[in-house]
Order: C-alpha cells, then sequence, then structure tokens
C-alpha cells in the first residue's frame, strides 16, 4: 500500500511502459479521490485506461506520483474476496496467518527500537475505533499512522513529525497503546483477531525497564487488560478464539514469567516456581482478572475455542506459583472438564498439553495426594479414548508423566493400559508407544523407573515392538535399545528378534540393528559375539548400503572398548586383512580402512597397544598406496586423525609415505589430504 518508486529512483526495463503505468496510476489517484472508489474499481479503470492509451499522449507528469493508501479492512476485505471466493477458507486462513505474522515481527522491531524502524506522529490519541480514512494522508501513510481518528479524517501536516522508538520524543509507549486500541475497537473481525495476538506482547514492553519508565503504566497495564478482557467476551467466535490461543502468552506476560509453561515444566526444582510470582499484587491481577476470563474460555460453547483455552492451563498454574490450594480450585475443574469434554479436538489439543498443565498443578505433597491420583485417573482416560489421534498424543506424554509421578502410580494407573496400546490397530499410536517406552528408559527424561519395572512391564511390550509389521515401530525400539544394554542379557527374546532382523529387506533396519551388535557384546560377553554375531558383523560389513557398513564402522571402538586390543588383533584383523586382500571393489577397500582409522582415531589405538597400532598402520599405508585414488584419498584422512599417536612410529613409517604422496601423486585431492595429515602432526 506504499507508494510506488517513480521512474527517476532506479532504472527501469522499459521506460516507456513505466511512464505509462505512472500516468496511468496518477490518473487514476487523480480521479478517485473525491469518489473514494474501492480498489476493485481502480484496478477496472487502470487497466480500461491503459488498454484505450489513454495516457500515451500525456507529456508532463508528476515527480512523485502516489497511490491510495489502503486502510487494513480495505486491506483484509481485499484478500478474503480474492482468496476466499477463488481458493477456498484454508487459503485465506493461511494467509491472514502470515499477515499477522509479518505484522508481530514489526511490532517486535518497533518494541526493539531496531535500526530504521521510524514511528510517525509526536503524539496519538487514546481513542480509536474502525478504521482510518484516506483523505488527507501523504507519503502512502494511512490516517492509522498519523493518529486518524475512527471517522477518517486525517492529522495535519505539520504534526507529523517522525520520531525513532529512542528519540527525544518518546512517542513509542503511545503509540502502541493507541494501536492496541484502535485493532481491539475495529468493526472488521480481523483487526480484533490480530489485536488479541499482540496484546501478550505489547503489555510485556509496558513491563520491562523502557515501557515501565512511561507516564501511568501502571494504568496503560490495566486498560491492556481490559482490551483483553472485552476480546476474550467478544460476539464473533474467531476473535474469542485468537483470545484463547494468545491466554497462554497473555498470562506469562502479566505474572513476568521467565519463560513458557513448557520449558517451566521440563526445569527441575518445583520451589523455585512459587517465587516467581511473589507479588501479592501480580497474584491478585491473575487470581481476579485472568482466571475468571480462563474458566469463561475453557466453558465457551465453540470447541475451538475451549481446545485452545484448556492448552493454556499450564501457564495459569504457573502463574499462580504452583500453589495446589488456589489449582484445585480453580484450575483442575477446567482442566478435568477438558478430559471428558464430548468434542475429541478439546480432548486431543488437552493431551499435547497434558504433562505441563499436570506438572503445574503442584500436587507433589502427600497432602495432596487423592488429587494426584485424579489426575493420573484422568491421564489413563485419555490414553484409552476412543479416538486414535488423542491416544497417539497422549502416549508421547507417558515418559513425564511417570517422572512426575513415581513407580507407585506408573504401575497403578498407566501400565494396566500398555499392553492394549501396544496391539493398538493404528500404527502411528504404536510407533509413539514405542518411543515414548524407550523415553522412560532414558535417564535424561525419566529417571525414576527401576530395573524391575523394566524388565516387568516393558520386555514384553519391546518383544511386540520388534515383530510389528511396520519397520517404523521396530525402528523406535531398535534405535534407543543401547538405553537398557546393561539388561540385555535377561532379555532371551528381545536378542533373538534382534538376530533376525539382521536380514531385514529395509537397510533402515540393519543399519540400527549393525549400530546395537557392539551393545550386545557387552551385554552377552565377547564368546557370545563370537559364536552368534561375528558372522552378522562380518556380513554387515559388506552390505550393499553404505549407511549399514558406516554402522558397523561406528561401532569399532566400542567393541575395541568391550573385548580388549588383543582380541580385536585376534579375531577382527584377520578377517578384515583377508576382505581387503580378496576385494575387487574399492568401495570395501574404503570400508576396511576407515574402520581401521576409527579403531586408532586421535591415538586411541596407542592407548590399547603398540601391537594393535602397528598392524593397523600397515594396512592404512599399504591403503595410501592403492591404484584408486579414492582409497588413496580416504587412507590420507584416516592417518590425519593418528596424529597424536606414537612419535617414532609416525617418523619411520607415516611420515615419508604421506611426504611421498605430496610430491609424487597424480590426484590434487591426494596431495591436498597427505597435506593436511601432515600439518595437523605439526
Amino acid at each position: 500500500c506504499a507508494s510506488p518508486k517513480s521512474a527517476a529512483d532506479g532504472p527501469a526495463a522499459n521506460p516507456a511502459s513505466a511512464a505509462t503505468t505512472d500516468a496511468a496510476v496518477e490518473g487514476i489517484t487523480d480521479a478517485s479521490a473525491d469518489d473514494a472508489s474501492s480498489p476493485m474499481d481502480l484496478d477496472a479503470k487502470l487497466s480500461s485506461k491503459l488498454s484505450s492509451g489513454k495516457f500515451a499522449t500525456k507529456s508532463k507528469l508528476k515527480s512523485k506520483p502516489s497511490r491510495r493508501p489502503m486502510s487494513r479492512e480495505e486491506l483484509y476485505g481485499l484478500v478474503e474476496d480474492m482468496v476466499t471466493h477463488n481458493f477456498g477458507s484454508r487459503l485465506y486462513d493461511e494467509v491472514i496467518r502470515a499477515m499477522d505474522d509479518a505484522a508481530l515481527i514489526c511490532l517486535g522491531r518497533l518494541v526493539d527500537g531496531a535500526p530504521g524502524c521510524v514511528l510517525v506522529g509526536s503524539a496519538v490519541g487514546g481513542g480509536g475505533g474502525g478504521a482510518a480514512g484516506g483523505a488527507g494522508e501523504e507519503d502512502g501513510m494511512s490516517a492509522e499512522a498519523k493518529g486518524g481518528n475512527a471517522d477518517g479524517g486525517g492529522a495535519d501536516d505539520d504534526d507529523q513529525t517522525p520520531t525513532t522508538a529512542e528519540g527525544p520524543g518518546g512517542a513509542a509507549p503511545s503509540l502502541l497503546l493507541a494501536m492496541a486500541k484502535r485493532l481491539s475497537g475495529a468493526d472488521w473481525f480481523t483487526a480484533r483477531v490480530s489485536a488479541a495476538g499482540i496484546l501478550p506482547a505489547v503489555y510485556r514492553f509496558f513491563s520491562t525497564a523502557d515501557g515501565a519508565t512511561a507516564a501511568n503504566a501502571e494504568e496503560v497495564r490495566r486498560e491492556l487488560r481490559t482490551l483483553y478482557k472485552d476480546l476474550s467476551t467478544d460476539d464473533t467466535p474467531m476473535v474469542r478464539r485468537s483470545a484463547a490461543k494468545n491466554l497462554g502468552s497473555v498470562v506469562e506476560a502479566v505474572a513476568n514469567l521467565p519463560r513458557t509453561a513448557a520449558s517451566l515444566s521440563t526445569a527441575s526444582g518445583g520451589g523455585s516456581i512459587e517465587a516467581m510470582v511473589t507479588q501479592p499484587a501480580v497474584r491478585k491481577i491473575v487470581l481476579e482478572e485472568l482466571v475468571p476470563v480462563y474458566q469463561n474460555l475453557g466453558s465457551d460453547e465453540q470447541d475451538s475455542v475451549r481446545l485452545l483455552a484448556v492448552a493454556a492451563s499450564g501457564s495459569v498454574g504457573y502463574a499462580l506459583g504452583c500453589d495446589a490450594e488456589l489449582t484445585s480450585e480453580l484450575v483442575w475443574p477446567v482442566v478435568r472438564g477438558g478430559c471428558q469434554d464430548l468434542s475429541w479436538r478439546v480432548r486431543h489439543n488437552l493431551s499435547k498439553e497434558f504433562a505441563t498443565v499436570a506438572g503445574s498443578l503442584g500436587f507433589t505433597s502427600s497432602e495432596y495426594g487423592a488429587k494426584q491420583t485424579e489426575i493420573f485417573r484422568s491421564f489413563s482416560g485419555l490414553l484409552q479414548d476412543q479416538e486414535a489421534e488423542v491416544r497417539a498424543v497422549a502416549v508421547e506424554s507417558i515418559a513425564r508423566m511417570a517422572q512426575l509421578g513415581g513407580p507407585d502410580l506408573f504401575q497403578a494407573h498407566i501400565t494396566p493400559a500398555l499392553p492394549t496400546l501396544a496391539e493398538d490397530p493404528v500404527m502411528e499410536v504404536r510407533s509413539k508407544l514405542a518411543q515414548a517406552i524407550m523415553d522412560c528408559c532414558d535417564e535424561a527424561t525419566c529417571a525414576i523407573l527401576t530395573d524391575r519395572v523394566v524388565l516387568q512391564d516393558f520386555k514384553p511390550l519391546l518383544e511386540g515392538f520388534l515383530n510389528d509389521e511396520f519397520a517404523e515401530v521396530q525402528l523406535r525400539v531398535l534405535t534407543k535399545l543401547a538405553r537398557v544394554s546393561h539388561l540385555l542379557a535377561r532379555m532371551d527374546t528381545v536378542v533373538g528378534s534382534i538376530l533376525a532382523m539382521a536380514k531385514a529387506i529395509n537397510w533402515r533396519v540393519r543399519d540400527a540393528v549393525s549400530r546395537l551388535l557392539p551393545h550386545l557384546a557387552e551385554a552377552r560377553g565377547i564368546a557370545f559375539f563370537e559364536e552368534h554375531l561375528m558372522e552378522l558383523w562380518l556380513k554387515l560389513l559388506l552390505d550393499q548400503v553404505a549407511e549399514v557398513r558406516f554402522g558397523c564402522i561406528s561401532g569399532m571402538s566400542k567393541l575395541l572398548s568391550v573385548a580388549g586390543p588383543a582380541w580385536m588383533q585376534r579375531e577382527i584383523l584377520p578377517h578384515y586383512l583377508r576382505i581387503y586382500e580378496e576385494s575387487s571393489s574399492y568401495l570395501t577397500r574404503i570400508t576396511i580402512i576407515r574402520s581401521f582409522a576409527e579403531l586408532v582415531k586421535d591415538g586411541g589405538g596407542a592407548a590399547y597397544g603398540h601391537a594393535l597400532l602397528e598392524d593397523v598402520l600397515s594396512l592404512m599405508l599399504k591403503g595410501l598406496r592403492d591404484k584408486v585414488a579414492n582409497v588413496r584419498m580416504v587412507a590420507a584422512q584416516g592417518l590425519a586423525t593418528v596424529a597424536s599417536g606414537d612419535e617414532a612410529i609416525w617418523s619411520a613409517r607415516v611420515q615419508p609415505e604421506l611426504m611421498a604422496r605430496v610430491t609424487e601423486d597424480d590426484d590434487e585431492d591426494c596431495k591436498f589430504y597427505a597435506q593436511v595429515a601432515l600439518d595437523a602432526r605439526a
């Protein structure tokens, strides 16, 4: 909607065409200044006049042709007409969302005082209703930017003094408040939808050091809360939906929480949460003004509003300081109603945030043990929901709920639902359950479940997942099974399934098995590896898929730490040397060299014995003289990782070979990597 560039501002591909277009714009602007034609009419007039050649003979053009600025309501209306009628409502929603995101980015730059972000107007009126008109506007600025009133009148030119966000005029707080008022009181619902989205950012600005210094900052914050409460009771469902969508951000801004509820739920130390809302005035505001809004939106007649409101329960709980006495009366009834809501979309959205919500309620003491039990019963109901979408989302919170409630509540309310979920007819549910089970075995996520729980409750589930018909379910377990490698010695069926999957058609399954075999050797012992795993290991080493071969390469260091250098030199190296000598494929020789480089990386081989290091270096030096340039290059790269090895071996054997490659090799890449290896040693 800004003024177009004149032809003098830059080179034009076709000067005549540019002049004609500028003239057309000028003519349309002059002709429509009085009748205030709509943008659609302007486009029609422009097309007709261009086709008739009316402007071809116009000799004198203004230096700065201007186009009538378009108000926000006209812009949104034009987008709605064009997109909805021609492409459908889904594209319209995405376009509006993109426009709102762009507006929030501009608002963020305005709040931060970014360079080049200029505020227009030395003073802004507090009122503002509908869109500003186009009269009395110049240089592409709308009446909204100049503080125009609701009836379309523009400000005088003398009052329009550009002021930066950090300028002496201090116009930023006034303009932000005026913008929030104009959008909140606009006639067009899209403006009010956007107002609900920007209010949290504006409120945080007036809560920061810069915004708090503005005159009547407390009064401004009170007015912003009033605007939000009015939007939450708007007659238009889309506006209430936007208010519910941003409810969590508003609550966090008012309570001045340092982080979002999702990040607070993963932080350790619940006692620190209570100290975040220590000011009695702040807690009073949350209790008296925002909690009623939360409860009203949570019981709205539109499920699209309720599903967003219940998801903000975690923010409300943390804003109340995780005070169990308050949350049990004000927050938990809304959460319980969301778990039993007739709309599956409400249950689905609540399931996404259930672990965060449960952690914000503060039912950690024995005094509220009954409430905590009620929470787990509700969660168990979501796990057994009749809608697969709800079940699939709910199982993602199993690990965090186990950490929150402990082994007793986990086994009493969650464990009984797991066998049914493991046999769910929907593959996505089984896949996410397998991921959740492995997350329960991760100490970083859930460190409270014992090995007894894993062996008693999880082992039958793991056996079923590894035999699932879908590779995605199998991979969820295989890629994380190393977390319970210390228990594989007591999981015979699981180990048998892993060995059978080494021949799977899906290469990702074979890759996961190749990375798991060293852990099996650690759990079952080297004798088990020699008897059952050696053949599979060598077969996967020669797999036709490179990623599977890389899995065996990456497992060499783990196998060395488990078996020791003597066993590696006696059992593994002869097989690898035989494969290298007999192979006619340069890719196989590259795989062997990379495996040996992994053994001695960063001097690791020297730490386990010089005999192993010498044997490995002998093969790598042999690869440095290979007839294929790719093999020589990989050998040079591998020798660069042995830079911290034995000095005598390096000076006597490795350095002369690398210098010969630098001076004699015909391939430039081989020369380069040989020099890199020499530089690494230096």
